[in-house]
């Protein structure tokens, strides 16, 4: 299995904190991989390195063999990699099938010169609208797909962004506490989503989450990140007994 992500001795600093320090790290394509620590072990600063919200101050970080870093977001995006955050992003007046249609790229209707003439786009529009109604019945939630996402559960919502990046084509997902302020038993099918997602659409993912009991259970390894270094890498069996890892993260849970 070859690595769709590389991430190369990187390091970030904000001001007098050393956010990330030499951060290395590879995601093997077609993989659930894991990124854990306590908080402010630099995670979340890390998936915005690699999505290029933020730049790194040394490193380098590679998507497909092509160095990625200092890049905008929006061209990262464009390579095939997408991303959720830990408070949902979704635009609350618009219907889940309206956030949804936002997530293909290069839409004909975005364009400032064809956007006045529908018929340059319309079929296009029809077409993504139909896609996102398959998936939406895929994940029984076609019934829903009028429904404000202000008014959508906090599953719903979370299984709405997950699957967004299916419809931006996206390779690899990376996902920010996927399973917070959720139900664990919503968690739980949240994962199962993942893994359905995973092997129906060859996607890869890289997760950050603090409910290892769930997270251990879905990936083929885990990284671990502390106080902005990492601590510890390998299967979740071999994280969960390294004694680096139960004093700085389990036992200070």
């Amino acid at each position: 299995m070859d690595s769709i992500l590389e991430v190369k001795n990187v390091s970030k600093r904000f001001g007098g904190v050393e956010a990330l320090r030499d951060v290395s790290l590879e995601v093997k394509r077609g993989s659930i991989t894991g990124l854990i620590g306590p908080n402010g072990s630099g995670k979340s600063t890390l998936f915005n390195v690699i999505t290029g919200f933020y730049k790194p101050d040394s490193g380098s970080i590679f998507f497909e063999g092509k160095r990625i870093d200092g890049l905008n977001p929006n061209e990262i995006y464009d390579m095939g990699i997408a991303r959720t955050f830990q408070t949902p992003r979704l635009f609350g007046s618009l219907t889940t099938l309206e956030n949804m249609m936002l997530s293909p790229k290069g839409q004909r209707g975005e364009s400032l010169l064809r956007a006045p003439f529908r018929k340059m786009w319309i079929n296009e529009e029809l077409q993504i609208a139909n896609e996102v109604g398959a998936l939406l019945k895929e994940f029984d939630m076609d019934g829903l797909y009028k429904m404000a996402a202000s008014d959508l559960s906090g599953g719903h919502v979370k299984i709405v962004e997950t699957s967004k990046g299916i419809l931006g084509r996206a390779k690899l997902i990376l996902l920010d506490e996927p399973t917070a302020g959720v139900h664990y038993a919503v968690g739980r099918s949240l994962f199962e989503h993942i893994a359905y997602l995973r092997k129906t659409y060859n996607l890869t993912f890289f997760i950050i989450e603090h409910r290892i009991d769930l997270l251990f259970d879905y990936v083929d390894y885990v990284y671990v990140l502390h106080l902005g270094r990492l601590l510890s890498q390998g299967t979740p069996d071999e994280v969960a007994l390294d004694p680096k890892v139960i004093e700085a993260y389990i036992g200070g849970a």
